[in-house]
């Protein structure tokens, strides 16, 4: 077995790939229990406290961490302070077994993963574009690891050479101890969940509701649960600046971001994922599943591998609010619908996307990577 571990990842919070960070870190110290296993983190905040139930060792420390909206910011001059960064990530990744790196925007222990003669994995969650693409394909094929993806849709954004080990990886939740509704109501609830920004659509949801006809959006109420990154609140104040303008403030709230969405699963009928770039994988659609709720997603990215549209859920022409207003329609119009593809989705999220799967498979990884004698 691995008798260390040594985590790293570049979040702080409890979005999708902080979550699945605290569930391969659970899954490793629950299947090698006396490994000592490390964790480090950029800055404090909430998935620190969370981590600190299942591990002891959770460092917070100053990791080269490049936003893709950085990209073009990059400056010579920021290479001295780097290449300090990857020396220091070497020295660390040589005492440990593994070094199990969490997204691929992590620069120093990515880079310095090239230079290390002890097995590393790096687990991507984004799925780049343009100039993007090529440069984390370049840094990911340099660093020598095996690379785990989150979906075949984010394999297919990078290039790697044909030797580089890769596999691809499904995320997966828990099951909900209750899956039950809230009494029953005379409008369809639809629920978006996500971060605050200019991709995850919540802009697009509210141009559909207004495009809605007056008789149609009085059948409807909307949720907007989330907050931004950073000091981004911008983003915040357009939605509800959109929300007026609209004429929406009947129709839709905003809620903060929970750490225990499941009162607004309960509350929903529908989940909306209109996300305007490919979402990597799409962890919210699978919590509604995992709820018996249907989804409305956008047609791009990981999630087209999650929700089976016809079946538990719709898919929606990517930015295009008309085509969201035509599928929001059509539930409203047929009130079982939501109902019945919820259970479906229930089915399916049992059989594929339970978070024990999900374990098994990154610790079998993990044994296979460090040896025969770790199996």
């Amino acid at each position: 077995m691995p008798k260390s571990i040594l985590f790293v990842h570049q979040g702080y919070e409890l979005y999708g790939s902080d979550r699945t960070l605290v569930q391969s870190v659970q899954a490793a110290a629950t299947r090698w229990p006396h490994s000592r296993i490390t964790v480090l983190l950029p800055s404090d905040g909430v998935l620190r406290s969370v981590l600190q139930s299942v591990v002891d060792d959770v460092r917070i420390v100053d990791l080269a961490i490049l936003r893709k909206s950085n990209l073009k910011s990059m400056k010579f001059r920021d290479a001295a302070g780097l290449l300090k960064k990857i020396f220091g990530a070497r020295r660390m990744m040589q005492t440990y077994d593994i070094t199990y790196v969490n997204t691929a925007v992590v620069m120093d222990y990515i880079l310095a993963a090239g230079f290390v003669s002890r097995p590393r994995m790096v687990h991507v969650h984004e799925i780049p574009s343009g100039l993007a693409a090529v440069f984390f394909s370049t840094i990911l094929a340099l660093s020598r690891s095996f690379v785990l993806f989150n979906s075949h849709a984010t394999r297919r954004s990078f290039w790697l050479p044909p030797w580089q080990q890769n596999a691809v990886v499904w995320n997966g939740v828990a099951a909900p101890a209750e899956t039950g509704r809230e009494p029953a109501h005379a409008k369809l609830n639809l629920l978006l969940i996500g971060r605050f920004n200019s991709w995850k659509g919540q802009a697009i949801l509210l141009r559909a509701i207004a495009q809605l006809s007056a008789d149609v959006r009085d059948r409807v109420s909307a949720r907007l649960v989330g907050s931004v990154f950073g000091k981004q609140d911008h983003f915040a104040d357009e939605l509800v600046r959109m929300i007026e303008d609209e004429g929406l403030s009947g129709v839709v709230e905003i809620l903060p971001f929970t750490t225990n969405p499941s009162h607004h699963y309960a509350w929903s009928d529908v989940v909306v994922v209109p996300s305007t770039r490919p979402e990597p994988f799409g962890l919210v659609a699978v919590e509604a599943m995992a709820a018996a709720r249907s989804v409305i997603a956008a047609s791009h990215g990981g999630i087209t591998e999650i929700v089976v549209n016809g079946v538990t859920g719709t898919f929606v022409a990517p930015g295009s609010a008309s085509s969201l207003a035509a599928a929001i329609m059509a539930y409203v119009k047929e009130p079982a619908r939501a109902a019945a593809e919820g259970i479906a989705g229930r089915e399916r999220f049992r059989e594929q996307f339970e978070e024990s799967r999900y374990r098994l498979k990154i610790t079998d990884i993990i044994s296979k990577l460090c040896g025969p004698e770790s199996a």
